[in-house]
């Protein structure tokens, strides 16, 4: 994200380019390093720093849902085709825009070190700031890899941070090349290669009426983007294989029809080890069923390795399974949710067993009490 023009702004020792580019890796790291760093050896130290601030939205009923994911973390696979390929959608574009990002710099600095002045050649052709577009791409795929609430509100802030950055080398770039760049501007288009003819300013010029507009461009935003969201988030759900009751929703993170969950939690609740728990209607419960050979970081569990949280073989015994039992602890005031009101209104969850079932045999094989210090403990993460 350079200046696309290798211009310096007024009365600044450093380029604009430095200091837009130093915004938004700040943005892009919250994202990126919270999604590598989960599946890496460092996340609990990342967390340390991190865990804060999701402690302080979560424990919150108005911010709570800033941690909530809406499209699934969890589970492997759902009814939904599309949930089910969107991690790869989005590594497909974010590499795209990471590409376009490269394609634009090598463009840039090349300029830069042969003293050719502004770039208006190669992907400048198409659009003016290509170096924004790549990065606003790249950003949407980093968004549905994942998609907290709070990630998709700073992708739109940032959104409009980029227009206005633009702006402001627009102006200095037609201070330091006159007319011969204001005629680029007109000929060529701000962020999509769909402009033809003169380039105009939809926006007064006015700085009040300006900033009033603006500001109300990017509210409406918000709003949109959380609603757009909140539909994505229901879909989700309804495309989650699960089950629910008064006081349990149990989700199976692979591909499992409602009967066979039944049968799971039935097997459990007849057991005399494991009915006291599954059974006791004072409690509220998140359960996830997996194959045992399965594991997923974010659901405390036994067998979770220091270097590698998650797997997902195709090749699992398709009567063989273990159910994890939580108790969903919810936010003061919310005891009455049930169903899939406990995903949006939970504030932890309380490992209580790792039961193992055949259900071959319709039975118990074994019995496991789940690490008191479990990964992620303590952490508001995903939680289907």
């Amino acid at each position: 994200m350079q200046n696309n023009h290798n211009t310096k702004t007024k009365g600044a020792g450093k380029p604009t380019t430095i200091k837009a580019l130093w915004g938004t890796v700040l943005f892009y790291l919250l994202i990126a390093f919270e999604m590598v760093y989960m599946a890496g050896p460092f996340a609990i130290y990342f967390y340390g720093i991190y865990n804060p601030i999701l402690k302080f939205f979560n424990g919150s009923p108005v911010l709570s849902f800033l941690n909530s994911f809406f499209l699934p973390h969890i589970a492997r696979t759902t009814t939904s085709t599309f949930i089910n390929i969107h991690e790869y959608v989005g590594a497909f574009i974010a590499v795209v825009g990471f590409i376009v990002f490269l394609i634009g710099a090598v463009q840039i600095y090349y300029s830069k070190f042969t003293r050719k002045g502004a770039v208006t050649g190669g992907i400048y052709r198409f659009i003016r700031h290509p170096q924004y577009t790549s990065f606003a791409t790249c950003g949407l795929g980093l968004l549905i890899m994942w998609p907290r609430y709070i990630n998709l509100f700073m992708f739109v802030t940032m959104l409009f941070v980029y227009y206005l950055l633009a702006k402001a080398e627009e102006r200095e770039c037609e201070t330091k090349f006159g007319q011969s760049y204001i005629d680029y501007k007109n000929e060529t288009s701000m962020f999509f290669p769909f402009h033809k003819g003169k380039c105009t300013n939809i926006l007064p010029d006015n700085k009040t009426k300006k900033a009033l507009i603006l500001t109300g461009m990017y509210l409406i935003s918000l709003i949109l983007a959380y609603g757009m969201a909140t539909l994505i988030y229901n879909h989700s759900i309804n495309s989650l294989y699960a089950s629910y009751t008064e006081n349990s929703a149990t989700i199976a993170v692979c591909h499992m029809d409602e009967s066979t969950i039944s049968e799971i939690l039935t097997i459990v609740s007849e057991n005399k080890q494991t009915s006291d728990y599954i059974n006791n209607t004072e409690n509220m419960y998140l359960n996830y069923i997996l194959p045992t050979n399965w594991y997923a970081a974010e659901i405390p569990m036994n067998g979770i390795q220091y270097r590698s949280g998650h797997a997902s073989p195709n090749d699992y015994d398709q009567t063989q399974y273990k159910i994890i039992l939580t108790k969903a602890i919810l936010r003061d005031g919310n005891s009455d949710a049930s169903g899939t009101a406990i995903f949006t209104e939970i504030l932890e969850r309380e490992p209580l067993l790792e039961v193992w079932v055949d259900l071959e045999q319709h039975t118990v094989t074994q019995i496991f009490d789940i690490p008191e210090n479990y990964k992620y403990r303590g952490i508001p993460v995903a939680v289907y």
